[in-house]
């Protein structure tokens, strides 16, 4: 009886070990959202949604980041300059985007979050 039980045991686990293997391979990460053209109508748009949604909400409300919408982000920052400091090199748990984003991509999401977020 024991053996068999042991026996059970061992292929529940074989099963599990290879479920969990083959699941390594075949989940791929998730791919980056492009960034869009430079100088394109939406592309602070874009650029807030694909990179700071997440953490800022859909509309700015706030969500595991601050709130910038509804005028927050101007009151925090009365120089876009020192806005766009934060989001080129991060603040606390905040990540920096000058490695993936430039400048003028820089300057596009910010000025999305000043005058484009409800």
């Amino acid at each position: 009886m024991l053996d068999r039980v042991v026996h059970i045991v061992q292929i529940v686990t074989a099963v599990v070990v290879a479920a969990f293997v083959i699941l390594l391979f075949v989940n791929e990460p998730a791919q980056p959202t492009p960034v869009p053209a430079a100088g394109t109508q939406d592309e602070g748009a874009t650029l807030y949604s694909t990179r700071c949604a997440s953490c800022h909400g859909e509309d700015g409300g706030g969500s595991f980041g601050p709130a910038l919408g509804a005028g927050v982000a101007v009151g925090r920052f009365p120089d876009a300059a020192d806005q766009i400091a934060v989001v080129s090199e991060g603040r606390g748990s905040m990540p920096g985007f000058a490695d993936t984003l430039t400048p003028e991509q820089l300057t596009a999401v910010v000025e999305y979050t000043r005058t484009g977020l409800g």
